[in-house]
């Protein structure tokens, strides 16, 4: 191989592994000591930017600092699984729907209902998408 052939393929590849680096994503940073209503602000706009890791930190963050606060949570616990599905994780999605409805399951009326029916119409959908088990 010449000189000249070496250099170029030396620099293609450099050029190949600079794109990946800047390409790379970055983990979400997410602040501490947001209120429940600023998490959930800004996790809509992470996911109205179609930056669906950023918006399931966003609404992790809500299980771990509003423990007690079970509306949110089972809001935000849909929400993840909605976002799991818009990725294509819809294995991990229907997952997490079937562990949201499990414990509509054992809390019923003292949850949120609107979850509830959201969840389920995903369930059907994944259901609907999932390949056909012999």
């Amino acid at each position: 191989m010449s000189k000249s052939r070496h250099a170029i393929l030396l620099l293609t590849a450099c050029a190949a592994a600079l794109l990946l680096f800047a390409c790379a994503t970055k983990p979400p940073v997410v602040p501490e000591g947001l209120s429940v209503t600023e998490i959930f602000q800004r996790a809509q706009d992470a996911a109205d930017r179609s930056d669906y890791s950023l918006a399931i930190a966003y609404y992790s963050l809500t299980v771990k600092s509003y423990p007690d606060d079970t509306a949110h949570i089972v809001w935000a616990s849909y929400e993840i699984a909605f976002l799991d599905h818009k990725m294509g994780k819809n294995d991990t999605a229907l997952s997490l729907v079937n562990e949201l409805l499990d414990r509509y399951a054992k809390e019923g009326d003292a949850l949120p209902a609107a979850p509830r029916v959201l969840a389920e119409k995903l369930k059907t959908r994944l259901e609907a998408l999932a390949p056909a088990k012999k």
